[in-house]
């Protein structure tokens, strides 16, 4: 009961310091660029904070830490490979995102700005609402399910941290979820590295622990009880994780300068590396010290919590790990409010509408949808059972149309693209639904990234579009001159 109070009563303290973060930064909130990508002014602390906090987050102590104590080594290939996707965005991406002259708020923008083709950027802006829509409804629910493992009632749990959620998401913006996630950022590092050497000293290091493990769990190569392909699809899987999300590129927009958005890329690129190797060694010492075989991943870490640290700490740890959720879900709900406020609604519905209309519709679709997301956590599975295909019909077929477009610039055919994202979707779920495939590691989504990417390059390959000359391409003649 004791332990109880404890986890409710850090939870009101941490639930009141981000209504009050939101509160504070509402106020500042007077254009889109405020409320979308915080009028472009974030420092290197918050962007590297906020990256991290949404690309890696709760995985890393959770999910990854299970995969290294079911499958050993090979687990690194789960995470790892999100490295490359942050990297070839830093690397090819950052700098025409951000050129001068261009006010981008949304992917969206920056295909409109290469192709200025009406059809590919409503594709776009759909396609870049699948993963939100049933993320900001799956996170609250996980959040809710941890809060129940310290007494905390699920409905409650669902009010509570989805209303939050939706209070300083809604009200506050992009400043809100940026400022919120630095702080949820560094309370779970502290507590993370506050507890993950006690895992290696009751393991009695990762020598010994590597010495009893099976031969299966030591081959970096092959993942136990998957096919032979899983590491290469994981590997696919990795590079689409970043890439087919809209909070990436917000985040790139709203860094103060090219240097401070490539920090926040590369330090995710660095953390993801970083703990999807830490997480896996973790793994493997809880394993040594006799996890149950049938336990699913998530509940490796805090098997381990309850069984070899003091309550409290397994009290504070699920708390911690329920706040990294939010994290996700605010992110998630402000880049729905920007596809369809901006991208949908000013583009296409109105666009005659000034800016401070942009910006109110921009927080009525972010409060009604945190309510329907409320109301989906608290209606059943059925959103849950989505979840499971937001990656393969949205982030997959996004990030083949984004690296095509990244890539190719101007000589990419708008045309190829369109049927390159729907034909990845369609082909992602159809793999999905074969007996033969269903099973297979991440297969949907490396089924729809594959099509998508492959249909929208050879469609620009054999048919040529006119899209004008590339600027980039032209500036760089121009200095060469």
């Amino acid at each position: 009961m004791n332990n109880m109070y404890l986890g409710i009563g850090i939870v009101v303290v941490l639930c009141a310091i981000m209504l009050a973060i939101g509160f504070l930064v509402s106020k500042r909130n007077k254009t889109t660029a405020d409320y979308y990508v915080g009028s472009r002014s974030i420092g290197s602390l918050v962007t590297i904070c906020t990256a991290c906090a949404t690309f890696v987050g709760g995985g890393m102590t959770l999910g990854w830490i299970g995969n290294g104590a079911i499958r050993g080594i090979s687990s690194i290939w789960y995470g790892l490979p999100q490295a490359l996707g942050f990297i070839f965005i830093a690397k090819t991406m950052t700098k025409p995102l951000r050129k001068a002259g261009t006010n981008f708020l949304s992917l969206p923008d920056w295909f409109e700005s290469l192709y200025h083709n009406k059809t590919l950027n409503i594709v776009i802006a759909i396609v870049c609402l699948v993963v939100p829509i049933t993320w900001v409804t799956a996170q609250t629910t996980a959040a809710a399910r941890m809060l129940e493992g310290i007494g905390v009632p699920y409905l409650v749990g669902v009010c509570v941290i989805g209303g939050v959620v939706l209070l300083y998401s809604t009200f506050g913006g992009y400043l809100a979820v940026v400022y919120t996630d630095t702080v949820q950022w560094l309370c779970l590092l502290a507590i993370y590295f506050c507890t993950i050497p006690f895992a290696f000293i009751h393991a009695g290091g990762v020598s010994a622990t590597w010495q009893v493990l099976p031969d299966t769990m030591r081959n970096l190569f092959v993942v136990p009880n998957m096919p032979k392909a899983t590491p290469f699809l994981w590997l696919i899987n990795g590079i689409v994780a970043g890439m087919g999300l809209q909070t990436t590129f917000q985040r790139i927009y709203s860094a103060k300068t090219d240097r401070i958005a490539n920090q926040g890329l590369y330090w995710s690129a660095g953390a993801t590396a970083f703990f999807s190797i830490l997480a896996a060694l973790v793994g493997m010492c809880v394993f040594k010290l006799g996890v149950p075989a049938d336990i699913g991943s998530d509940s490796v870490w805090p098997w381990y919590l309850s069984n070899y640290m003091p309550s409290w700490v397994t009290v504070l740890y699920t708390v911690l790990i329920m706040m990294a959720t939010m994290s996700t879900a605010d992110s998630m709900l402000n880049s729905i409010s920007l596809s369809v406020a901006h991208d949908i609604y000013h583009r296409y519905i109105n666009p005659k509408a000034d800016d401070k209309k942009v910006l109110k519709v921009g927080i009525i679709v972010s409060g009604l949808f945190g309510i329907v997301a409320l109301y989906w956590a608290t209606a059943g599975g059925w959103m849950l059972k989505i979840f499971g295909y937001s990656y393969t019909l949205g982030a997959g077929p996004l990030a083949g149309a984004t690296i095509t477009a990244a890539l190719l610039r101007k000589k990419g055919n708008p045309k190829a693209l369109i049927i390159g994202v729907i034909l990845g979707a369609i082909v992602g779920f159809i793999s999905t639904q074969v007996p033969a495939l269903k099973d297979v590691p991440a297969g949907g989504t490396v089924f729809s990234f594959g099509a998508s990417i492959l249909i929208s390059m050879l469609g620009s390959a054999l048919f040529k579009a006119d899209n004008g000359p590339d600027e980039d391409l032209v500036a760089a003649d121009a200095k060469q001159a």
